[in-house]
């Protein structure tokens, strides 16, 4: 058996594993799916470099790839590591990254990361400051590379990324009346009063608005929009504290979205991500929240492509005399500092952040250039007429709290919030838990450090 086929079985067995709720058979799985590509690539002592590059596989990075290793030929060959959506959920994807470093990273030399997965990963992680210029530095957009910083070092780079957005159908909203001034309302930074008046005006068996209401990150996403267009330093005030008026209206729309105005299904309660946006194709929804990418990253999934073509993408709402904000979302590449072949894949890096390589992200694949240049230069936008959307809204972005322990907080935090929302329990007492929780577990940490 060659070494690809090895590996594809490997992989089977492992998303297999991920489909069994048994922790006890995921965690065999991972480290002998490791283990072996360490087997592999350590025999092969002669031929080209090997970069084992983990990320999700989207036509973009197949091109890239191929394009790289044509180029490199007998010299590097980057190895890509999939990690679909329909096999690995986001946490899932974290927890086999972070098992694979725990061990020293056998099997793995560069690997893209949820932003708000920096802070956990930088122990394991080569730090870039060396390798790049501050000349090279300052052609990433700011607002993006303000997540690959931690303890003042630079120690990820920015691959591509996403922001919330609202999605709406075209077609269904041409049908009402006064749909010119409704579409010219949703395109100018719509408020969720104006928003809310305007779904219950609409008389229709199509959802309303649909977004990620489970116990997900998606959930938080939208929250924290709302919290930080109260108030943009919310989590310097108060840190991990929700109990405070502005997070009560944070969550309490989200509630009531589903519950008082019924403008969103109730089924939104078991809505991750990706179900989310599969719904909303399913029953014709009007509204969606979601990432831009949305209608790339499901190509060669059963979703029906002619109603994506009628789908727009626009300012998220937010509240009268509140501040618009959309959360930051995408992936930042990492080097494991165990790898011993940095220079090769700080050259691969490069390519990938070199201008036609990041138009292409945007082309095939619907994720956002990382580059300044992009943002205020006519050209691009006259090529991709709808990337002039994505200019303004990304001056309303807004990052989630960098911290070590932040996807642990979350996750409390997506719990308590989706009870909320399923009403389960008051808004007050969601927040009041949620943060005796987080309290909680900070302290659990200074009784009892984690040990790498």
């Amino acid at each position: 058996m060659n070494n690809l086929n090895i590996m594809n079985k490997l992989k089977s067995y492992l998303t297999k594993a991920f489909q069994n709720p048994g922790l006890l058979i995921l965690l065999f799985f991972i480290p002998v799916y490791f283990i072996s590509f360490s087997i592999l690539h350590t025999k092969k002592v002669e031929g080209p470099v090997e970069i084992y590059f983990a990320d999700r596989v989207t036509a973009a990075h197949k091109i890239l790839i191929d394009k790289y290793n044509k180029q490199n030929e007998g010299k590097v060959k980057v190895i890509p590591l999939d990690f679909p959506n329909f096999d690995f959920s986001t946490n899932e994807r974290k927890e086999v990254l972070a098992r694979s470093l725990r061990g020293r990273g056998d099997g793995i030399d560069l690997f893209a990361v949820d932003v708000i997965w920096v802070q956990r990963f930088a122990k394991w992680c080569e730090p870039f400051d060396k390798y790049f210029s501050q000349e090279e530095i300052a052609r990433i957009h700011p607002y993006v590379l303000e997540s690959c910083y931690s303890d003042g070092a630079l120690v990820a780079i920015p691959l591509d990324f996403v922001q919330g957005v609202l999605y709406y159908r075209e077609d269904l909203i041409a049908k009402l009346p006064n749909s010119d001034k409704i579409i010219n309302e949703i395109n100018n930074n719509i408020t969720w009063e104006e928003f809310i008046k305007l779904g219950k005006s609409i008389n229709s068996d199509n959802p309303f608005y649909t977004f990620p209401a489970a116990d997900n990150e998606g959930l938080i996403c939208i929250f924290v929009e709302q919290l930080l267009g109260i108030d943009k330093n919310y989590f310097k005030k108060y840190g991990f504290n929700f109990n405070t008026p502005e997070a009560e209206k944070a969550l309490q729309l989200l509630v009531d979205l589903v519950n008082k105005y019924q403008l969103s299904p109730p089924e939104v309660v078991y809505y991750t991500e990706v179900p989310s946006y599969q719904n909303f194709i399913k029953n014709n929804g009007i509204f969606l929240w979601g990432w831009p990418s949305y209608d790339k990253d499901f190509l060669d999934s059963p979703i029906d492509t002619s109603i994506e073509k009628k789908l727009k993408k626009t300012a998220v709402p937010h509240f009268k005399n509140a501040t618009p904000a959309s959360t930051f979302g995408g992936w930042n590449l990492m080097i494991s500092k165990f790898s011993n072949k940095k220079s090769e894949i700080v050259d691969f890096i490069k390519f990938l952040l070199r201008e036609d390589s990041q138009e292409l992200f945007y082309k095939e694949s619907g994720y956002l250039p990382v580059l300044k240049k992009f943002y205020k230069e006519d050209g691009f936008k006259k090529k991709y007429p709808e990337f002039e959307q994505f200019t303004k809204i990304i001056e309303s972005g807004v990052h989630r709290p960098a911290h070590s322990e932040y996807t642990k907080y979350s996750k409390i935090m997506s719990f308590h919030f989706e009870r909320a929302i399923r009403n389960k329990i008051s808004v007050k007492k969601a927040l009041s838990d949620c943060t005796n929780a987080i309290q909680m577990e900070k302290l659990m940490l200074r009784e009892f450090p984690k040990v790498n």
